[in-house]
């Protein structure tokens, strides 16, 4: 598929309208979360503050016909680079992962010349960020919460678990949870076969036109990060140190970096694992926020709104997964995000992964 570049036309027009007023905000219909159309406008607003490194990509669009948008940071100088890659919101009620792929969106904008340590990044690598992978998932979140309904939507239009669909690099051996189901309702339900999705295709599309050097996947809300399954000690190795260098650089809350036993690991149709096994790309899952402190943080303010806690983590409300405290988790994963980047970077020398070594 190839990449559309939609930098101008009523999209840019539509967007500057929007934040070109002092003091202007994007409509927010939760605390802190901009509604569908906030959220699509703020990604051209870093390309229209920042159009001398910035520019935005259409790469597919959804079961809905929603776009799907990338943000291109990178040195328009003619040079290329080794190319990074964080995304967000592919699960459509995990709007945290919006929120920080936007907040690292930001932080290159800012800081490319301003700051020694962003601007050598910049100098060294470009970054490709997809704020919200599934746009049809956001706009229904939006839209049930609105109406009273705070448990939002996870999965796609067409009711798949996205990360469920993507293509397996072996079989799913544990038949559990959240390894993928064949039910409807399920979960993780992870549709009728790999890639039948057209966000899926969309990123697969993607990942073949750019060799990746290293992913962040932002989702939410137990305070993890899963890296890619393994096969080899160079794998297990080098995922571990891109967590080592995120769990390093947290500010305030460390999460716990998971390395599965072989025995208790399987391919579940997940990005990550696609990314390693299939393109030679280090990737991490990060699991944003704390349960706990989600739910404690939301209750000061909308209690009338969290609703009781849940044994099943994905019957929880809006505010477990999105916390309303966004600057304390900004402030804490923001930056650890482009450290561990920079970790993949050093690791594979700037270079894809070889298919003999993974």
């Amino acid at each position: 598929m190839k990449t559309v570049k939609i930098l101008s036309g009523l999209a840019v027009v539509f967007s500057t309208l929007i934040f070109a007023l002092p003091g202007a905000k994007a409509a927010e219909f939760a605390p802190g979360y901009p509604d569908y159309d906030g959220m699509v406008s703020e990604i051209y607003q870093v390309a229209d503050q920042y159009p001398m490194l910035a520019e935005v990509e259409q790469f597919g669009k959804t079961v809905e016909d929603r776009p799907m948008l990338a943000l291109h940071i990178h040195r328009k100088d003619g040079l290329i680079r080794p190319a990074m890659m964080v995304a967000g919101n592919i699960h459509g009620n995990e709007m945290i992962g919006n929120r920080m792929a936007m907040a690292v969106a930001w932080r290159l904008g800012k800081g490319a010349d301003s700051d020694p340590w962003i601007k050598g990044l910049l100098d060294r690598m470009e970054f490709w960020i997809l704020p919200c992978v599934n746009p049809d998932g956001y706009f229904k979140t939006v839209e049930l919460y609105q109406k009273g309904n705070f448990a939002g939507h996870r999965k796609n239009a067409d009711n798949v678990d996205l990360n469920r669909n993507f293509l397996l690099p072996g079989p799913r051996t544990l038949n559990i949870n959240w390894a993928g189901s064949a039910k409807k309702d399920n979960a993780n339900y992870y549709g009728p076969f790999p890639l039948s999705e057209p966000e899926t295709q969309a990123i697969k599309a993607f990942l073949d036109q750019h060799d990746l050097v290293g992913s962040i996947n932002f989702h939410s809300v137990v305070g993890v990060l899963f890296p890619a399954r393994c096969k080899n000690k160079t794998c297990a190795d080098l995922h571990r140190e891109m967590g080592k260098a995120f769990q390093t650089h947290q500010a305030r809350v460390r999460y716990i970096y998971v390395n599965w036993p072989r025995y208790f690991d399987t391919f579940t149709g997940e990005m990550e694992d696609m990314q390693y096994q299939f393109y030679g790309t280090p990737a991490i899952d990060i699991e944003l926020g704390q349960t706990g402190k989600n739910r404690s943080a939301a209750k000061k303010e909308l209690p009338d709104k969290i609703g009781s806690g849940s044994a099943n983590i994905y019957k929880e409300g809006f505010w477990t997964y999105n916390p309303i405290n966004l600057d304390f988790w900004i402030a804490n994963d923001r930056d650890a995000t482009l450290y561990a980047l920079e970790k993949a970077f050093q690791l594979t020398e700037g270079k894809p992964i070889l298919k003999d070594n993974r």
